[in-house]
């Protein structure tokens, strides 16, 4: 079967595929509302998804602590509140229906808490004016992995068996057996909850090589998330270490990016444009992070993560 084809094949079964369970069906048809009844969809979440929803937005919100749902509709606001529950209820669905042997959730949720905090923190140093957005793509980044390690299992472990016998990234033994990437499928998932279109394309190409940069206004978000993406995989997971922990180590180099940041951007603002420029200033702060990271992380010995 040929790659378009295969492609086409696997795009129309993820548009079919049950990704949220009948009963909050309703909850996500009233999350597009938003004159929703905000106290109706925190009284239908079950406390699961109510305690995985609340730490991802005490970790993605700056400032005061978010203890409710409703708390969080006025400090995160409508958007942010939505994505950040949407994120909660996919993760609770692959939670209950993910009992593949060979696929590490455990594993799969310390990378993505991991890159939330080492995304906001290159955010931070750049001066990017939405880091929530960045803690989000980096919560749903691999969720085209639980799709296919979920509905697609043997084509997972075709994929797996391809890595290991060859050597090569991820999303290259994808396409040789899927005809897609599972950053391609888990933009195609998100768009069917009308997940806004710049967090979207940064999940498809957050492991694309090669990209150079494009005139989306929106396009730092995907850069960050790409750098943060692969710098997290330079390292080994921390075990007992919570997304605020790593922050609260990395303020001191904040506090110096910024600086080095301001410095750069006057420099080199004379000599070409901000999209031009960005990738360079992008690769300053990641080279920072990385420098501070060492200090208390174990750099990986390997080809990076594999859940």
């Amino acid at each position: 079967m040929g790659d378009l084809i295969q492609k086409e094949v696997v795009e129309r079964k993820i548009q079919k595929l049950p990704l949220v369970d009948v009963a909050v069906f309703e909850m996500i048809s009233m999350l597009d509302d938003p004159d929703a009844n905000f106290e109706k969809i925190a009284a239908n979440i079950s406390p699961d998804v109510a305690s995985l929803f609340l730490k991802m937005a005490n970790s993605a919100y700056y400032g005061r602590e978010v203890r409710s749902i409703g708390y969080a509709v006025r400090v995160l606001g409508f958007a942010q509140m939505k994505k950040i529950l949407t994120s909660s209820l996919l993760m609770s669905h692959f939670t209950k229906h993910m009992d593949f042997e060979g696929f590490n959730f455990n594993k799969f949720q310390r990378q993505a808490w991991f890159c939330g905090a080492v995304s906001r923190v290159m955010g931070e140093i750049v001066g990017f004016a939405r880091p929530e957005d960045l803690f989000t793509v980096a919560i749903l980044q691999n969720i085209g992995k639980l799709v296919i390690a979920t509905y697609f299992r043997e084509e997972f472990r075709k994929v797996n068996a391809l890595k290991m016998a060859e050597g090569i990234p991820t999303r290259d033994a994808e396409r040789r057996i899927l005809g897609t990437t599972h950053g391609e499928i888990g933009a195609l998932v998100l768009k069917r909850f009308h997940i806004p279109e710049d967090i979207c394309n940064a999940v498809r190409y957050h492991d694309a090589y090669g990209r150079t940069v494009s005139q989306n206004p929106d396009f730092e978000l995907e850069f960050i998330a790409r750098e943060a993406s692969r710098l997290v995989g330079e390292f080994r997971l921390p075990e007992d270490m919570e997304p605020m922990e790593i922050v609260d180590r990395l303020r001191g180099t904040v506090a110096e990016g910024r600086k080095r940041h301001r410095k750069a951007v006057e420099e080199k603002m004379h000599e070409k444009a901000y999209t031009e420029t960005f990738p360079e200033l992008l690769a300053d702060a990641s080279h920072l992070v990385r420098r501070d990271l060492k200090i208390f992380l174990q750099e990986r010995v390997g080809d990076g993560l594999s859940v």
